[in-house]
């Protein structure tokens, strides 16, 4: 049998066609090798990003955080995204608020959410993500009740309600709702364990940590438990609309006999955008 060793230049001559074909290959190749390395590194990039933000880590997963927001009841997230990129909600209400707080700081608040509906569990891990890709950090605990308790507890939907993104669904019984049982967090415990212990970097500015709490009618129950927990004082500042008189009464009473606590609580109500999904890019 004998072999016919083809030169590159005898094989294009002869076989055009085959060799058009070997190079569309080769560069197909290299192209989708590229490809694949940048891919991965990327997915590396966002896992550790992860690693660094999941409460399962080792350490405090808001070590490092100056700034902390906490937002209890967060629905679609709409308020972090304010806080990040606030040219996309031009006139929000809460934007002058965040500025007070932050100043020109924003992109380095840790943000931490809190959502109980598991409506909004999909959505909201996409746009925890879209947070890791812009080096946001934030964390969002789906399916997780604000509580005074770590059980389970029953919780009361809207799957009607499309339009406003079931925003009235509450731990209050309500006999027009769609009962289901949801995971519940202690958080003045939790603040007291992580917000609280987290390493803080050294130097200026001084940290700050704010808080909207919007879970609809157990507000004052939570804050109260913040009081007599010790944790109330150590936040800057807690805005919401679900503060009733009683309540504010009380606070006002308590803050006439200490010049210690420096929490201010203000009365706002930030329902600008609350009804639309801008798209993640």
């Amino acid at each position: 049998m004998k072999f016919i060793f083809l030169s590159r230049s005898m094989n294009e001559k002869f076989h055009p066609g085959i060799y058009k074909l070997i190079r569309s290959f080769k560069r197909l190749c290299i192209c989708l090798i590229v490809f694949l390395l940048i891919y991965s590194l990327y997915r590396f990039t966002i896992n550790q990003i992860s690693l660094v933000l999941s409460p399962q880590s080792q350490g405090n997963f808001l070590d490092g955080c100056r700034f902390v927001y906490i937002d209890m009841g967060t629905n679609i997230g709409i308020q972090i995204r304010k806080l990040y990129e606030p040219q996309l909600y031009p006139n929000s209400t809460i934007s002058p608020l965040f500025a007070r707080m932050f100043g020109t700081y924003t992109k380095q608040v840790c943000s931490v959410g809190f959502e109980a509906n598991p409506v909004h569990d999909v959505y909201l891990k996409m746009f925890e993500n879209y947070c890791l890709r812009n080096k946001y950090r934030v964390k969002i605990f789906t399916s997780t009740a604000v509580s005074i308790t770590n059980e389970s507890q029953a919780f009361y939907t809207q799957p009607n309600d499309t339009l406003y993104h079931q925003w009235g669904s509450s731990l209050q019984p309500n006999a027009n709702k769609t009962k289901i049982m949801v995971s519940s967090i202690d958080i003045a415990s939790w603040i007291k364990g992580t917000v609280l212990t987290r390493k803080i970097p050294s130097g200026l500015p001084a940290p700050k940590i704010m808080i909207k709490t919007d879970i609809e009618g157990h507000d004052s129950i939570v804050l109260t438990n913040l009081i007599f927990s010790g944790v109330y004082c150590s936040i800057d500042l807690i805005y919401g609309e679900h503060f009733n008189q009683e309540f504010q009464n009380a606070v006002s009473v308590l803050k006439q006999y200490t010049n210690s606590c420096r929490t201010e609580l203000v009365l706002l109500d930030d329902e600008t955008y609350h009804v639309v999904k801008i798209p993640f890019f």
